[in-house]
């Protein structure tokens, strides 16, 4: 598939990150495994999981023992994984950027807050990418609106999170990017993660459920079709790859793909409203159960009970409904397009 970007690599010399690990995290967004798995799982990014040769559905995981207040790339379906440290992706030249540690620049998106300039280079040089694309344009763009409509912006973490790519923390307002994803040959990837996770931070904003399977479907959607635009196909081995396979087999397919990553979501695309409701507040009566020994729990005490109190008046339960058919739409005519 033809980008229109010129095939050459890159033409301006890189300078690899070297960046130090920020103060640990505060005990209640710590992303080590929970002492018991929580009935609703994370809404991931795209993970690193290995891609049969021939796509099959794999056998499900338990549940996931993290905090629901991530959305993360987690490590997939259970499968053995490569070295997170090996580049996966195709390098892709951003032409006309200086990457150079001297004066810093005028930010291209002052609004992903970093104190590093090396980190600040490496996200507008992401940026620039993602723009050329429609999809990349289009996540950009809203969640630039979000995050002023918030009177906020977001703070970027770079770090080593293990096999997770990124993170959009919803608790803290931030997202955390894996410092590996900075290195020569990665720059797709980066760009992408930054487009899906800030698919995230609309949704949050549009009030959707916070744990609603259509937040991934949507944001899963967005990084393959800017792939697609900049002619870069998901290297074998990525979740993104899976996934691209999973979505030519047809919608059923990929749904069942996600929901294998995020079990324990709400979906109304399969489920009554009255059923989602149950299930949140089963889900609230949980995290009340654990909010004396975790923070993250108590955190999220009052983000499910915002949910369910949406759902439960007409505004609401309407909005929900509409974007699960928009999304469930985009899906039908990304899986059509996937075919040809």
């Amino acid at each position: 598939m033809n980008s229109g970007l010129p095939a050459s690599p890159l033409s301006l010399p890189f300078h690899p990150l070297t960046l130090s690990s920020p103060a640990p995290l505060a005990p209640a967004l710590a992303l080590a495994p929970t002492p018991s798995p929580l009935p609703s799982a994370l809404v991931p990014v795209r993970a690193l999981a290995v891609a049969a040769a021939t796509p099959s559905f794999p056998d499900l995981p338990g549940p996931l023992e993290l905090p629901r207040s991530l959305n993360n790339f987690w490590d997939g379906l259970g499968l053995s994984l490569p070295s997170f440290d090996e580049p996966s992706s195709v390098a892709v030249p951003l032409s006309g950027l200086d990457d150079s540690l001297g004066e810093a620049p005028e930010r291209l998106a002052p609004w992903l807050e970093t104190g590093d300039a090396r980190v600040a280079s490496a996200l507008d040089r992401a940026v620039a990418l993602a723009r050329t694309t429609r999809a990349g344009r289009r996540a950009l763009d809203a969640a630039e609106r979000t995050l002023a409509a918030e009177g906020r912006s977001l703070p970027i973490l770079v770090l080593d999170l293990g096999r997770n790519h990124g993170e959009y923390d919803y608790l803290a307002g931030n997202m955390r990017l894996h410092k590996a994803l900075f290195q020569r040959g990665r720059e797709a990837e980066l760009a992408g993660t930054i487009v899906h996770e800030l698919t995230h931070v609309v949704q949050h904003g549009q009030g959707v459920p916070s744990n609603a399977l259509e937040m991934e479907i949507e944001a899963h959607l967005q990084d393959l079709e800017m792939l697609a635009e900049l002619g870069v196909k998901p290297p074998k081995g990525t979740f993104a790859r899976q996934s691209l396979e999973f979505l030519a087999q047809g919608p059923e397919k990929f749904i069942q793909l996600i929901q294998a990553a995020v079990p324990g979501s709400i979906f109304l695309g399969d489920s009554s409203l009255e059923d989602v409701l149950d299930q949140l507040e089963d889900d609230l009566a949980e995290q009340r159960r654990r909010a004396k020994r975790s923070r993250t729990a108590a955190a999220l005490i009052p983000v499910i009970e915002r949910d369910i109190a949406r759902l439960r008046g007409a505004e609401g339960a309407a909005s929900y409904r509409a974007f699960s058919r928009r999304v469930l739409a985009l899906l039908k005519r990304r899986a059509s397009e996937a075919k040809r």
